[in-house]
């Protein structure tokens, strides 16, 4: 789940907002119109991580004799960086500027196009209302892409400079919304949908299909959004919780069969206690204090190795090849492994843990309870 929520975070955005008909007809004339003051106060909705606002189109790209049909992704070169980081990926020349006239091309298309930073490239493509869109773009870096469709097939340019080759200023094919807890989706989404409704009345509610609907906007969670995403996020936690459930089995065997080993070696210790005058009660609180002690100090030396561990992989992933990479490509993941620092993620095992030492310890207070002085002199 660490994986696609950073990829929620960093690609596609847990929430999106679309004209209404984009999702389904994908064209330049149902792309929204929305301004500044609203994608600000989006922002400031509690919970909301990221707003980036996207213009995504299609255009012939020429340079020399050779073309090529991409995509043209209009991004907000600040925001993305916060989003994507995106600067990251640049091998040759700079990132853009806001007010930037440039773009971005992947390795690839540079490869094909022989065309490097400093080069013009011409693109032509359909502007709003049918209009034509013809623009020059000068080259300013070169991007290390994800996938070959991406690094043969993709641009990156700024907000302004699309809306202009489009001719449609305030427009945007989406908003991008990322959020900090993904649990509070639904919440944070009809908050996304109250600050809508503010300009646009009739805002109607479709739990089925994860959509909120007004007049003029769609608002879509990622449920909807990315379905096989849902369905790779939910058999993922089932095998998960099989695989954490096998490692509570194994360690809690573990702890039992060490208590089962320390009370049967210590059968005279306690016979002879409790022939001094020990009260088998107390006896008992003082075996389980013992345990207790042995597994939070279990724990704590457990907490500082993996815990700088897992902070070190959360802060340089492990980059995944073969296979494994393709097929995270595939669901539009990027193909690293990430480590989470969630306190809840420690805090849960180290209860559990816990639970588990309580439980075996009701051996040795069972066989404290019912030892026979008799035998064990």
């Amino acid at each position: 789940m660490v994986m696609i929520d950073n990829t929620l975070r960093t690609q596609a955005g847990h929430i999106q907002i679309h004209g209404k008909g984009y999702w389904d007809d994908k064209i330049v004339d149902n792309f929204l119109s929305m301004d500044a003051a609203v994608i600000s106060g989006l922002e400031n909705i509690p919970n909301v991580e990221n707003v980036s606002p996207r213009v995504e189109t299609y255009a012939m790209v020429s340079f020399g004799s050779v073309s090529k049909g991409i995509a043209v992704i209009g991004v907000s070169p600040e925001k993305e960086a916060q989003k994507s980081n995106l600067p990251s990926r640049i091998v040759q020349g700079e990132y853009l500027a806001e007010t930037d006239d440039g773009v971005l091309i992947g390795e690839g298309l540079s490869n094909y196009l022989k065309a490097n930073t400093g080069d013009t490239l011409a693109l032509i493509g359909q502007g709003y209302h049918g209009a034509s869109a013809a623009q020059l773009f000068v080259v300013r870096g070169i991007l290390a892409m994800m996938t070959t469709e991406m690094d043969y097939g993709m641009i990156y340019t700024t907000l302004l400079a699309t809306q202009q080759f489009i001719d449609m200023p305030n427009g945007y094919s989406g908003i991008l919304i990322s959020i900090k807890d993904n649990k509070l989706l639904d919440k944070t989404m009809k908050d996304v949908s109250n600050k809508l409704q503010l300009m646009h009345s009739g805002l109607q509610e479709n739990t089925e299909t994860h959509d909120l609907k007004s007049n003029d906007y769609e608002v879509f969670s990622w449920h909807f959004t990315m379905d096989r995403l849902l369905q790779s996020a939910e058999s993922d936690e089932v095998f998960s919780l099989v695989i954490l459930y096998i490692l509570y089995v194994i360690v809690g065997f573990g702890i039992l069969g060490t208590v089962i080993m320390m009370t049967n070696e210590r059968k005279h210790e306690f016979s002879m206690m409790i022939s001094l005058g020990m009260p088998r009660i107390k006896l008992i609180s003082v075996v389980s204090f013992e345990l207790l002690v042995m597994s939070l100090m279990g724990l704590i030396l457990a907490l500082m190795v993996t815990m700088p561990v897992a902070y070190w992989f959360a802060v340089h992933p492990i980059n995944l090849s073969g296979e494994m990479a393709r097929m995270m490509l595939d669901y539009g993941m990027e193909p690293i492994l990430l480590m989470s620092t969630t306190s809840s993620i420690f805090i849960s095992q180290i209860v559990t843990v816990l639970i588990i030492s309580l439980l075996a310890m009701i051996y040795p207070a069972n066989k404290i309870m019912k030892l026979k002085l008799s035998q064990n002199k």
